[in-house]
């Protein structure tokens, strides 16, 4: 891990804490214990086979299907799940992932605030009908532009029933963007490309894998200075817009 001016952490894909639960292995990426104030983002890799179930009593928590195919189940109901799709898990619901392939499974979540009370707990008993809208894949959301050049598109937002954290996917062409903050804290996991995040006077490369956390507040910028897109998962509390941002000339 690096630290930069103003907080900003940038982790390596071997960085953050491994624990592993029968065919899930966790590793924490940013949370209190490495920087963070209230967002978490762990990274799971989950081999053939059904993972242990987990419960946040008093937090949300978003997902995002990097690699793999198989099932989430959230309370019972069985959400069919594969690379892009993004799964709302509201306070108090029990969910455990399905690995049905023969590859390992890679999900990348974020829980806010971070909740102490998470824990391991016994899977609920199949549930049958129609069950809550909790999941959505990104291709099936519109593009909205952030700056000139950028694109992002909304995962888990308010109308999966999710109140405090947003969860989007960005691309970022090659470009430069201009310094700016936020008035949100935003944990990141580049999906695809390299790149270098910029504070005031301090930078640092990123790849595949890499993540990076922003305070509140933070003056930042990312930049792409390659030839192919960078393709990320962002997510930020408290729930708001991935386009605004403030330059530091409109403070």
């Amino acid at each position: 891990m690096k630290i930069l001016t103003g907080g900003c952490r940038v982790f390596s894909a071997e960085d953050g804490l491994l624990s592993t639960h029968g065919n899930w292995t966790a590793r924490s990426v940013i949370s209190q214990s490495s920087g963070a104030q209230r967002i978490t983002q762990t990274v799971s890799d989950y081999g053939p086979g059904l993972s242990p179930a987990v419960v946040n009593p008093g937090a949300e928590e978003v997902l995002y299907v990097a690699g793999g195919e198989g099932k989430c189940r959230v309370d019972g109901f069985a959400y069919a799940i594969c690379p892009g799709a993004a799964i709302f898990v509201p306070p108090g619901a029990v969910y455990n992932i399905e690995n049905t392939g023969a590859e390992t499974m890679r999900v990348v979540s974020s829980c806010c605030p971070e909740d102490p009370r998470r824990h391991i707990v016994d899977g609920p008993p199949a549930r049958s009908g129609e069950p809550p809208r909790l999941l959505v894949h990104e291709d099936l959301r519109e593009d909205i532009r952030a700056g000139q050049d950028r694109l992002f598109r909304y995962l888990v937002y308010t109308d999966l029933g999710c109140k405090q954290i947003t969860q989007f996917a960005g691309w970022i062409p090659p470009s430069k963007a201009p310094v700016h903050y936020h008035e949100y804290e935003e944990g990141i996991f580049i999906l695809e490309g390299h790149g270098t995040v910029h504070t005031d006077d301090e930078s640092c490369e990123f790849g595949p894998g890499s993540s990076i956390y922003f305070p509140i507040g933070v003056r930042h910028c990312v930049e792409n200075p390659g030839s192919g897109t960078i393709k990320l998962l962002g997510a930020f509390y408290p729930s708001g817009s991935p386009g605004e941002a403030y330059e530091p000339d409109e403070a």
